[in-house]
């Protein structure tokens, strides 16, 4: 080993002279920022990490998520000390940043002073510490994941977007389940109501009537006779089940008649709820007793949808 000072000649090296006065390296914190809550009245905050120049730190304030730098303060023994003080529950964030450089010039046969080397280590120290805490604030993959960087923020991107979207379809369909129990309860009690107004009512223009109430339909009949056996008139409505959209395609959907007409001589007004997308044409079937909707489905991200269905004949 070559001693301090030592003037040594070997197969073309020419000498050189190394004087280290002292090695003291002053890196001790591992952090290269610090976060205060402000309370409007302190304005002195520690600096709890070594730095080289005043120009190296950097403040910034959060409130209300709106971050904005600050640049009312100065430097006394080692705090941080604010013109203003921070206003109460704004967070503030001091930062050690320090330029990605090294500006010492090192030369042949001059004297390395320690206090250069410690300075120039130093700050290569705090370079890797300012490095090592951004990498830690960004996101990474597990070591043996094989996902492209570059699509690795896309496909957060597109899942964040996904979840936005259901969270919406959800508040859409309960907002449309709440707006449908309370359209299906209120033709429920008019066709109590009515019920209750005209069930086995006898002499209503001659005739005789009979109410019913199923679930959220209903159906009505008049008769000549007060047997109950000579039906001259029949209507029914009510809300059908709910139906989900599978295709943008014709779809045909069976409402079942609670009583069957006479014969298929009957009116039909049928209209679909919960949607804007579709206008519905229907047909009767071959029996008195069944409707038949056909619908063309044109937004496949309408969830569901149901008939308001009514019917009057022999």
């Amino acid at each position: 080993m070559q001693k301090q000072g030592a003037d040594v000649r070997t197969r073309g090296f020419f000498p050189r002279l190394f004087f280290i006065e002292r090695i003291k390296m002053t890196v001790s914190s591992q952090t290269n920022k610090v976060i205060y809550i402000g309370n409007g009245v302190a304005t002195e905050f520690a600096i709890p990490f070594s730095f080289l120049e005043r120009e190296h730190i950097k403040v910034r304030q959060k409130k209300n998520d709106i971050q904005t730098e600050r640049t009312d303060w100065t430097v006394k023994g080692g705090n941080l000390v604010f013109a203003d003080a921070p206003e109460s529950g704004a967070e503030i964030a001091i930062v050690r940043e320090v330029p990605l450089t090294q500006e010492t010039d090192y030369r042949d046969n001059e004297i390395l002073h320690a206090e250069t080397l410690e300075r120039s280590f130093d700050k290569l120290t705090m370079q890797v510490q300012q490095l090592a805490e951004k990498s830690a604030r960004a996101v990474t993959v597990d070591i043996f994941d094989d996902t492209a960087a570059d699509s690795l923020i896309p496909s957060i991107r597109k899942a964040v977007s996904d979840c936005q979207t259901a969270a919406e379809t959800s508040t859409v369909q309960a907002a449309n389940a709440k707006t449908q129990a309370g359209i299906a309860d209120e033709k429920a009690r008019e066709a109590a109501e009515a019920k209750a107004a005209v069930l086995n009512a006898i002499g209503v223009n001659g005739l005789y009537v009979t109410t019913h109430v199923s679930g959220n339909c209903w159906y009505r009949e008049w008769f000549s006779d007060a047997q109950k056996t000579q039906r001259v008139w029949l209507e029914q409505g009510g809300l059908s089940d709910f139906y989900t959209v599978t295709a943008l395609t014709n779809q045909h959907y069976n409402i079942n008649l609670l009583r069957p007409f006479s014969n298929t001589d009957y009116h039909v007004q049928l209209t679909v709820k919960n949607t804007i997308w579709c206008v519905p044409t229907w047909h009767k079937s071959s029996t008195v007793s069944t409707l038949v909707a056909e619908v063309r489905n044109y937004d496949n991200s309408k969830a569901s949808f149901y008939f308001d269905w009514y019917a009057c004949g022999c």
